[in-house]
């Protein structure tokens, strides 16, 4: 019996051990970042988790699909990192990071939301037509948007934790709780709307500007949003 249990646990330890940490570079960096003194350092861990995320629901699917998500991935953090550089170099920052550095006296729910307004309403796009042509984008739209739900149950982690903040506690009371529901259908909405423009790059690349100056209008309420509330 000793035997037995001797041997199930190696065999549980070495299929633990055996599993690939996918995006390694890309966790080792952003948990750098997570510990500098600068308000990036909000996002990043944030952005750690979510990296978690991608990794867990990657590994559940076919090869094709998970090298595309991991493909994708590894053009979208590092949109991030160069606003990070941009900010300690006191360079020049794109226009969807400049609102975030803009403050270093913010709370820390306010900047990982509207780190994520910056990053998934305004550089995904940018990311996948860097990554991938148009057909490759057509093809893998829909796994990537079923990623959704496990964005979801991290939206709710996130939601629970603003129970701290007594100005978004109270919009919780007015709107009986229905403001879970809209964050999550906001960040599909971002997700979705991004997809869109990535294809609209190669299809039609005049209306794809057109729509980038309502992402950018849109995502300038977003971040009032958080400014107001989010205290």
């Amino acid at each position: 019996m000793k035997l037995l249990f001797t041997i199930c646990s190696t065999f549980l330890y070495c299929t633990v051990v055996a599993q690939p940490k996918y995006n390694a570079p890309l966790l080792d960096t952003l948990q750098q970042i997570a510990q500098t003194n600068t308000p990036a350092k909000h996002f990043a861990a944030l952005y750690y988790r979510a990296i978690e995320k991608t990794n867990k629901y990657a590994g559940t699917k076919p090869d094709n699909v998970k090298e595309f998500i991991f493909g994708f991935e590894s053009r979208f953090a590092p949109v991030f990192f160069r606003s990070y550089h941009d900010f300690v170099n006191h360079q020049p920052l794109p226009f969807s990071w400049q609102r975030y550095y803009a403050d270093t006296g913010l709370n820390e729910l306010q900047y990982q939301f509207m780190g994520m307004n910056a990053h998934i309403n305004g550089d995904m796009w940018v990311a996948l037509k860097e990554k991938y042509c148009y057909d490759t984008l057509k093809k893998y739209r829909q796994p990537l948007l079923k990623f959704q739900k496990a964005l979801n149950s991290f939206f709710d982690s996130i939601y629970i934790a603003t129970g701290k903040y007594k100005k978004i506690r109270r919009l919780h009371y007015l709107t009986l709780g229905f403001d879970k529901f809209i964050g999550r259908q906001m960040i599909l909405h971002w997700r979705k709307r991004q997809q869109q423009m990535a294809l609209l790059f190669y299809s039609d690349p005049k209306k794809a500007g057109r729509k980038l100056k309502h992402i950018n209008s849109s995502m300038a309420r977003y971040d009032k949003f958080a400014l107001h509330w989010i205290q």
